[in-house]
């Protein structure tokens, strides 16, 4: 049973590294018909590239057949152009595994770079049947483009939704951190005060110890002095 598949690519970034110092643009081609993404994008940052594509599967005994899909990278300076690589991925995991959206970060094949890399998601939007080769350009052009075109907008509001989130989530991070820098400040402002004041208490305590000691050595001296007295006084009368 063939079946017309309608997914979307976003593509997120290109991992490259270059020789040459000038700043080339990507321009990114699917080998389905009728499908191009000619979006410029610079490398080695992050993007949110939709690119929309629609082919025909086929599902036998309850199990999609094996479909490669090719994603070429052409660099472009905009007046000459060379061919970076490719990936390859096949459509039929996702759908074996009822997969409603897929993850790829997938190294490039014959790139001059060895370990240049694609990042893009794969969303499954939808699975019609193929009833004629006629029939399918009619199919897709009314069907199908209206949920892609709702289903694209609603990934893109959540998208920015999330961002959104993101955002606000690295704001209170930066307010946490200035807090946490700040009772730490503080922390030790207090543990040097509270070493200064150990230090302080323990010199008063000695300082009380010795008066304590001297104390005690004029008592005694007072009671020796307080006995000789009396003892002369004694004697005196005596006499």
């Amino acid at each position: 049973m063939q079946q017309i598949l309608t997914y979307t690519i976003i593509f997120k970034r290109l991992q490259l590294t270059l020789n040459s110092e000038v700043a080339f643009n990507i321009e990114i081609k699917s080998q389905d018909k009728h499908v191009s993404l000619l979006n410029y994008m610079k490398i080695n940052h992050q993007y949110e590239q939709y690119m929309e594509v629609k082919c025909v599967v086929t599902k036998v005994n309850l199990k999609y057949e094996e479909k490669i899909r090719k994603l070429n990278v052409v660099l472009s300076d905009g007046k000459s152009k060379r061919i970076a690589g490719f990936a390859k991925f096949d459509i039929s995991v996702a759908l074996n595994l009822n997969m409603r959206q897929k993850e790829y970060s997938i190294n490039l094949i014959q790139c001059p770079d060895t370990k240049a890399f694609v990042e893009f998601t794969l969303l499954i939007n939808s699975l019609d049947f193929l009833y004629s080769n006629n029939d399918i350009d009619s199919m897709t052009s009314k069907a199908l483009s209206q949920n892609e075109s709702e289903e694209i907008k609603k990934l893109k509001l959540e998208n920015v939704q999330l961002k959104d989130e993101l955002i606000k989530l690295k704001q209170d991070l930066q307010i946490v951190e200035a807090q946490y820098q700040f009772q730490g400040r503080q922390y030790q402002q207090l543990q040097k005060q509270l070493e200064e004041r150990t230090i302080e208490n323990n010199d008063l305590q000695y300082k009380v110890q010795q008066l304590c000691n001297l104390n005690s050595v004029c008592i005694e001296k007072i009671k020796y002095y307080e006995k000789l007295h009396s003892n002369q006084t004694q004697s005196q009368k005596q006499k």
